[in-house]
């Protein structure tokens, strides 16, 4: 007997918990936090009191004869790795029990993730390809989970659960992407020295992963050697926190996976990085006074980043999901239609957390990154706006055909 095309049926365990359930309020709380904590940023950059704003964040604070820190490099560079943190564990629980462990069922995602990360730095790469500039094509590369979950949260029952699943396996291909390129282009030069200790803690935490499968305390002690290493041998230090959460043990024939060590460190996690880290991390890079800068000579960064998360990432994501699903390089999942891959190609545009954290790797403080910022905070939120509008025009259509 004939059979039909394979439609995969991604796991409907799959949650990522920095947002918590995507059928609950979770992540719309979250997402209205940092929106709010966006909104606030700008606010106080265009007060009177924008330069006292300013300059709380990013004066330096000695710490001792040879030390000084900003507070804004203590969220940047401190509190983003337990963001880091809990996507790597996100990703690791990912691979091994939910959406990303049948490699057929991947392969749609996969492949739009492909071409909403290289779609986009084309795009920019067009409109920027000398000087500092050039740096930036990384920034329109990343699709915001936190921001892609509270959309499809509004939007409940008019979107298929596998949507959902869809769109959030895509936003952490993405994820690995943009981490991948932090690692591999966006450094201060790298030291070989440290980065051997760095190799010598890690290979120690994946021996404590063997053994130590009840403990904390040693990820803690490593992860912070491990963090000191990175920093030191000039890659950026939050990727300790992907590392971290490789080498951290998971379940096992004798430990479930919602018993493990590393899933109940995600769940006591995911609210502090929700509610705390990312509106924090949102407070410090926020900030964008408007009066006090001229964007005619970053208009090409601000075009290059604003096109490249707006249209690169729709018909990146669209483009090559319709492609590979006509030629039968990968299959919808059940329930999921043509029809529902342009909004979640829409909400791929909203970039906000990883764009603006790949912002300030790809610029030093001035106006390409100023430009960069406003091009990320206006192209995040029309993302938003269209991938939500296009799904709810698809689910009223198909609720009353003509």
């Amino acid at each position: 007997m004939p059979r039909g095309p394979y439609r995969p049926r991604l796991s409907g365990r799959t949650t990522v918990s920095t947002v918590h359930d995507v059928r609950g309020q979770g992540p719309l709380v979250g997402a209205l936090l940092l929106f709010s904590s966006a909104l606030l940023a700008l606010i106080a950059a265009n007060s009177r009191y924008g330069i006292a704003y300013h300059d709380f964040w990013r004066t330096a604070r000695p710490l001792g004869p040879d030390f000084a820190f900003t507070f804004q490099a203590l969220v940047d560079k401190g509190l983003m790795t337990l963001f880091f943190l809990v996507i790597g564990l996100e990703l690791k629980r990912e691979i091994t029990h939910g959406a990303l462990r049948h490699p057929r069922a991947m392969i749609l995602p996969l492949l739009a993730a492909a071409g909403g990360m290289l779609l986009p730095a084309l795009i920019y790469h067009v409109f920027n390809q000398r000087g500092v500039a050039a740096h930036g094509w990384g920034i329109p590369m990343s699709t915001d989970v936190a921001f892609a979950a509270a959309a499809l949260a509004v939007l409940g029952r008019r979107v298929p659960r596998n949507l959902l699943i869809f769109v959030l396996a895509l936003a952490i291909v993405d994820d690995v992407g943009a981490i991948l390129v932090i690692a591999l282009y966006y450094n201060r030069g790298v030291r070989p020295l440290p980065l051997v200790g760095a190799l010598l803690v890690f290979a120690a935490l994946l021996i404590f992963a063997r053994r130590a499968r009840r403990w904390i305390w040693p990820y803690l002690i490593l992860g912070g050697a491990l963090w000191t290493a990175l920093w030191r041998g000039g890659i950026d230090p939050p990727l300790a926190g992907v590392l971290v959460a490789v080498a951290f043990p998971g379940p096992s024939d004798a430990t479930p996976d919602h018993a493990s060590l590393a899933r109940r460190l995600e769940r006591r996690l995911a609210p502090y990085v929700t509610y705390g880290v990312l509106p924090l991390f949102a407070l410090a890079n926020a900030d964008l006074p408007l009066a006090v800068h001229d964007f005619t000579a970053q208009g090409r960064v601000l075009l290059g980043v604003f096109l490249g998360l707006l249209l690169g990432k729709f018909c990146g994501v669209g483009g090559v999901s319709s492609l590979a699903t006509h030629l039968r390089l990968g299959d919808l999942p059940s329930g999921v239609a043509p029809r529902h891959l342009g909004g979640a190609a829409w909400l791929s545009g909203i970039g906000f957390t990883m764009a603006l954290f790949v912002n300030t790797l790809a610029f030093p403080p001035g106006p390409d990154r100023v430009a960069g910022k406003l091009a990320i905070l206006t192209a995040s939120p029309l993302a938003f706006i269209l991938g939500t509008t296009w799904l709810v025009v698809v689910h009223r259509r198909a609720a009353h055909p003509p």
